[in-house]
């Protein structure tokens, strides 16, 4: 039964006129029944009579009772109850109800119609339920626990809980599931595997339970990763906090507080971290599964890996050429790939490596591109720098490791069209025009590359148009796009001799 339909005015009217207009007909009948038997005189059918009376004033009786029912269903339970608890009306609350109803019927049945001393009855029935309810003692038990978890609403239907208990082999029990229904007995979950769990209502209180879905729906859940202790705490702290914050959105609700990094101990296997994240119930495999990827991820990329077992004493990694690192991931983006390996090394060395915190604005939106950025680690968030109050600015995209900032708009000439700001802390390289100009300097025909590369990128993503070309350029094919490009290159490096290596005539 949806609460929702019910509580349609329709369909209350409905439901309610039936045993409305079926009440007031019968009560027609009875108060007839008298006069239709001194009309007809006809001694015989005086006992049919009595019965049809019997009958009438049973059904009165039973049809009043379904309409109580009803009213105290949909206007008690489910628009005053169920709104006050958030969920839907408890089916063993409803179940009551009926219970109660109908006992409260057979007894009117028994003292109105039949005219019997209800004291015999109770009595009967007192002595019948000692009986009865030592030979059901658990099941009682189960009923009232059922009707303390609904009173007290420690538990809701829709929550995600965990139930921990000791066996009788001393080893925790653990149960985790939504919960789907309060039952007469059984309080029904269902897992994470899509198991239907029945736990014994009376059971329930015997065990410590956690509830994920209070006070608010996420919760937090702590990963431990360890580094060794030859990985710098900043270091360490921008991989993990990266990968987490990159992860959260997808897995977190938009209330829940940012991810974020601890030192948890220093072992013998190296250093502890932990990464707290807030997913909900549904999401937390998921939330575990993308932030470990992450982790991994961007740990490859600084060519790092989580500490393991040490069985001898730790030897200290050989140092790896930093410089010489990046350059093997500036060579693998789409703009740079195209450059040798001795181009890619002059660039890095010339190159500056900042490490900023938080907050911090890297490029400011409006200025002429000077400089293009390579993220090695950290997220950063374009802002519309045109908004002055900081807090009505709204976030693109992320930009994170492996990603280039400013590449098309230094390279094609343009101003930089969103200001960037640093959403964690982060570690950028950074190439300035003198640098590019150096490049030029020792290959004169990587300014052709770099332009073709430019103009797929634009291309392929019309939106990174910053060099102020018009619509129609955009939608030109890839060579007229670069034959612009390259233009606008050479107009900014007038004093140098670039070399067009897709013109047959230099």
């Amino acid at each position: 039964m949806n609460p929702s339909e019910n509580n349609k005015p329709d369909s209350l009217f409905r439901k309610l006129a039936i045993p409305f207009i079926l009440s007031g007909v019968l009560g027609l009948a009875i108060f007839y029944s008298s006069e239709a038997n001194k009309v007809m005189g006809l001694a015989a059918l005086q006992g049919a009579i009595i019965v049809v009376g019997y009958g009438l004033s049973i059904a009165e009786i039973l049809v009043v009772s379904v309409l109580l029912r009803r009213i105290i269903q949909y206007f008690l339970l489910d628009r005053l109850i169920a709104p006050t608890l958030g969920t839907p009306t408890p089916r063993l609350l409803s179940q009551m109800v009926t219970v109660i109803t109908y006992t409260l019927a057979i007894a009117a049945v028994v003292s109105i119609v039949f005219k019997k001393d209800l004291t015999v009855f109770l009595a009967t029935f007192g002595g019948a339920s000692i009986v009865v309810g030592l030979a059901l003692q658990s099941m009682i038990q189960d009923l009232f626990a059922g009707l303390t978890i609904n009173l007290d609403r420690s538990i809701n239907i829709g929550d995600h809980i965990k139930l921990n208990s000791r066996s009788n082999s001393g080893n925790l029990d653990i149960i985790e599931g939504k919960v789907l229904e309060i039952h007469w007995r059984t309080l029904q979950l269902i897992d994470s595997k899509g198991n239907i769990v029945l736990v014994p209502n009376n059971k329930v209180y015997d065990q410590i339970i956690t509830n994920y879905s209070r006070p608010e729906k996420f919760y937090r859940i702590d990963l431990p990763i360890f580094l060794n202790t030859d990985v710098t705490i900043g270091q360490a702290l921008r991989i993990l906090n990266t990968a987490a914050l990159e992860a959260s959105p997808k897995f977190s609700p938009a209330d829940a507080p940012a991810p974020f990094v601890r030192i948890n101990q220093i072992t013998l296997h190296g250093v502890e971290y932990f990464i707290h994240i807030y997913p909900t119930f549904e999401t937390r495999d998921d939330a575990r599964d993308l932030v470990q990827k992450n982790v991994l991820r961007y740990l490859n990329y600084a060519e790092l890996a989580p500490a393991l077992e040490k069985i001898e004493e730790h030897i200290p990694a050989t140092a790896i050429n930093k410089m010489q690192h990046i350059a093997n991931l500036l060579g693998a983006t789409d703009i740079f790939q195209d450059l040798s390996a001795p181009d890619l090394e002059l660039l890095t060395n010339l190159a500056q490596l900042r490490s900023l915190s938080a907050g911090v604005i890297v490029v400011q939106g409006g200025e002429i591109a000077n400089s293009l950025f390579f993220v090695i680690e950290g997220l950063l968030v374009p802002e519309d720098w045109r908004k002055k109050d900081a807090k009505g600015s709204v976030a693109k995209l992320i930009i994170g490791p492996g990603s280039l900032i400013n590449a098309t708009t230094l390279i094609a000439g343009g101003v930089c069209e969103s200001s960037i700001r640093t959403k964690s802390p982060v570690l950028l390289c950074e190439i300035n025009y003198a640098a590019i100009e150096q490049l030029f300097l020792q290959s004169p025909q990587s300014g052709s590359y770099l332009s073709r590369r430019v103009a797929e990128r634009l291309s392929n993503n019309p939106t990174d148009n910053n060099a102020g070309f018009q619509q129609k350029d955009i939608d030109s094919n890839v060579d007229e796009l670069y034959e612009k490009v390259f233009k606008n290159l050479r107009r900014l490096f007038a004093h140098m001799k670039l070399i067009d290596m897709t013109s047959d005539s230099e």
